[in-house]
């Protein structure tokens, strides 16, 4: 694996845990300041997450839209 390729996947994996982190914040939030299903939060908690990983692989693979 070349320098750059390491390096980029090192820096999708920060952004990855920093978001995941920030999502699992948000669904915390979520949980204690309102009256949502934990079916309806657990769906909002794996659609960020998915939307993100998303994301990321696309940047990964260069694809732009």
């Amino acid at each position: 694996m070349t320098y750059k390729v390491k390096t980029k996947t090192v820096k999708i994996s920060t952004v990855r845990d920093l978001t995941y982190k920030k999502i699992d914040s948000l669904v915390k939030e979520i949980k204690d300041n309102t009256e949502m299903s934990d079916h309806f939060i657990k769906k909002v908690d794996i659609n960020m997450k998915n939307a993100i990983n998303k994301i990321l692989n696309d940047y990964k693979l260069n694809i732009q839209y």
